[in-house]
């Protein structure tokens, strides 16, 4: 049989592969398909062979194939094979030692990593270490003052004194006082209250409504008189300086029930309001929230 094939290395030939020992995907492509060429021809001429697996010396043995077309087949398979699969391998075996060095560097770069994670980790904890050791040195110091305060401060009697004032706190936060309001020998104190909070327009539920203090000739005693929240107490005493406005209430004054130490200090307080105001009458002081503070006039 008689192939009729152009060469089957003209295009490998005129790209130079293998001579620069470098290939690439189209250098690939080509020596592919000049294989793929060549065997195709052999099994179309070998004997009862219809895939090229099956080619054997003995198929392509017979009369039919000339000695040209055999040297061609020779030629070709000498020149994929010297050219291209030699040097393709050598480069392939020359990648394979490379990628084996890369990864010898890599495990010993991830061995220097891990061993100075390690030390890292030692100074670490030589670190907790050392703070440890002070935070339980100060603990152990601080739990000895703090035990020796606390048997002091926690005393029985210190404890039940304590509890009281805080009651006492409690119950003097829902409590008014108001200051003078004429004090009659046989008068009814809740009658009075009652009266004063009618012209402020409120109406709250009131209780346990006294005179306090020593009934002294010439001096008037305030009135004491409780209701059910502090919220009522805010609401009253906010409104206590329409009582300013009216005739018959000009001298009556309406307060917090405060303790003494608080009395004191809302006295000084009171005093230094009334030099701000003798001192500067052209601006209106008033006392908020336990400060002296200038607002406009109204």
């Amino acid at each position: 049989m008689q192939i009729n094939s152009p060469s089957y290395l003209t295009g490998i030939e005129r790209s130079g592969i293998g001579k620069d020992g470098v290939f690439c995907g189209d250098y690939v492509s080509l020596v592919r398909n000049s294989t793929s060429r060549l065997v195709g021809d052999m099994t179309r001429s070998a004997l009862g062979v219809h895939v090229s697996s099956q080619l054997t010396a003995e198929s392509l043995n017979h009369g039919k194939l000339t000695k040209g077309q055999l040297s061609e087949w020779l030629y070709t398979a000498f020149y994929l094979l010297d050219r291209c699969c030699l040097p393709l391998m050598g480069l392939a075996a020359k990648q394979t030692t490379q990628i084996e060095q890369l990864k010898s560097e890599k495990i010993r770069d991830q061995e220097k990593i891990i061993q100075l994670q390690n030390q890292l980790i030692e100074k670490k904890e030589e670190e907790i270490k050392v703070v440890k050791d002070t935070v339980v040195s100060e603990l152990k110091s601080y739990s000895s003052v703090v035990q020796e305060s606390c048997s002091a401060a926690l005393a029985p009697q210190k404890i039940v004194s304590a509890v009281k004032q805080v009651n006492q706190d409690v119950d003097r936060s829902r409590n008014v006082i108001v200051f003078g309001v004429d004090e009659d020998q046989n008068e009814k104190p809740e009658e009075k209250i009652t009266a004063i909070l009618d012209k402020l327009d409120e109406k709250p539920q009131i209780s346990g409504c006294v005179r306090i203090g020593q009934l002294k000739p010439g001096r008037v005693r305030p009135l004491k008189f409780r209701v059910r929240n502090q919220d009522t107490v805010y609401q009253i005493l906010r409104k206590a300086t329409i009582l300013r406005n009216l005739e018959d209430c000009r001298k009556v004054f309406i307060s917090p029930d405060r303790t003494i130490e608080e009395r004191v200090s809302r006295r000084k307080l009171v005093d230094q309001l009334r030099e701000k105001r003798v001192a500067d009458p052209n601006n209106n002081y008033v006392i908020r929230k336990g400060e002296i503070v200038c607002v406009e006039k109204t």
